[in-house]
């Protein structure tokens, strides 16, 4: 029988992804029973002329993490598509757009304006599309005018979220998909971090939220509960909550439950329960807007992985790719 071809690829990332393929420690060496990895430009040195020399669909599984971020991670996606049986939306950048889609707050130029325009650079440095040198022609890929997911540019066949994906996530994702059972959405839990989250829960109202270093908390009782934002109810559960388990409030990393589109109004739902804003013992307005009011950067804070995959998306009046 012959080994699988797998593939992996970062486009905007931080490596995180990367290195969490190795995670799973000896579990890699059966991977490596099963399967050849035959394109990793993080591990090996290929060129894209030898991906373009690739035929069509001949690697069985491709790997891609990151956000889609400039003009390259669009064309090499597209590119990748056309080798790849089948496309793995890998880590929460590319199943859902990740942390680099908080800059779908800005416009790019008010983005690079603030990377490059500052008291600490002298004069213009804004990057150019092409800059001359001694050796010939410099060429940088323009940054598109918003973040996007990857099934908004090709196909994705699998998601795995996470941030990274953890060894448990992997280690049933893996052969999964090597011995063909998987399903596109096997890999997102229908279950939330509060499902799976072993603190003990009152269901109880709280007045206001506040910091977590404003608090000291029981490490047994809810988070949430002791008035500490946690993503906890919006969040898929893969991750088995090792978070919370050890005192820090769910981030939301996972995105959303299986099903659920928008992570953001997940939460806001869940909110409005807990400090009393719907149901029973609703409060005054007055009370609603000061209990809001607690809720610090809720863009921020809501869609710190998922804006990108929310009903927000990016920012109004700014013009699509």
């Amino acid at each position: 029988m012959s080994k699988a071809k797998i593939g992996f690829y970062w486009c905007g990332a931080c490596g995180g992804c990367e290195i969490a393929v190795l995670d799973i420690d000896e579990m890699l060496l059966e991977v490596a029973e099963q399967a050849d990895i035959v394109f990793w430009p993080c591990a090996m040195d290929p060129k894209y002329e030898d991906l373009e020399e690739m035929e069509d669909d001949s690697i069985d599984f491709m790997f891609i993490n990151g956000s889609i971020r400039n003009e390259e991670n669009r064309e090499m996606v597209r590119l990748l598509r056309r080798k790849a049986k089948n496309v793995v939306a890998f880590g929460s950048c590319s199943s859902i757009g990740g942390l680099f889609g908080l800059g779908n707050l800005y416009t790019k130029e008010q983005l690079l304006d603030t990377a490059y325009h500052t008291r600490s650079t002298d004069g213009d440095v804004t990057p150019q599309k092409e800059s001359q040198v001694d050796e010939g022609t410099l060429e940088l890929p323009d940054l598109l005018h918003h973040v996007v997911r990857l099934d908004e540019v090709i196909d994705v066949d699998y998601y795995i979220p996470g941030c990274p994906p953890l060894p448990n996530q992997l280690e049933e994702a893996f052969p999964a998909l090597l011995d063909g059972s998987a399903e596109k959405y096997d890999f997102i839990s229908r279950k939330s971090v509060c499902d799976v989250c072993p603190l003990e829960r009152e269901e109880k109202r709280i007045e206001r939220l506040r910091p977590i270093q404003e608090v000291e908390l029981d490490p047994d009782r809810c988070i949430l509960d002791q008035g500490v934002l946690c993503m906890g109810p919006a969040t898929a559960g893969m991750c088995d909550a090792p978070c919370p388990s050890v005192g820090y409030p769910c981030i939301g990393c996972n995105g959303p439950v299986r099903g659920v589109k928008d992570q953001g109004a997940r939460m806001a739902s869940a909110l409005a329960s807990v400090i009393g804003i719907e149901g029973e013992g609703r409060k005054t307005e007055e009370e609603i807007r000061e209990a809001m009011a607690s809720v610090l950067d809720p863009t921020g804070a809501f869609y710190r992985f998922s804006l990108p995959s929310s009903m927000l998306r990016y920012r109004r009046g700014d013009i699509d790719d």
